[in-house]
């Protein structure tokens, strides 16, 4: 058996559930680009939950005057 990490992939139904950010807004992010990565599969955009954090823990900010 291996020791390699299993990734936990999620949709964008189930990653606006987790972050409490609406899908449409997920949608956008991925339009501009300006979102986590996301992996195309058919039709359906899934995610790396730990990517997702990643991503998440970059938009930290000290203010709202803070540059992105």
């Amino acid at each position: 058996m291996s020791n390699t990490p299993i990734n936990e992939y999620i949709d964008t139904n189930q990653l606006a559930e987790r972050t409490s950010i609406a899908v449409s807004t997920w949608t956008k992010h991925r339009l501009r680009g300006s979102g986590p990565a996301f992996k195309k599969v058919g039709r359906r955009c899934i995610y790396d939950w730990q990517e997702v954090v990643k991503w998440l823990d970059g938009q930290t900010r000290l203010s709202t005057s803070d540059a992105p």
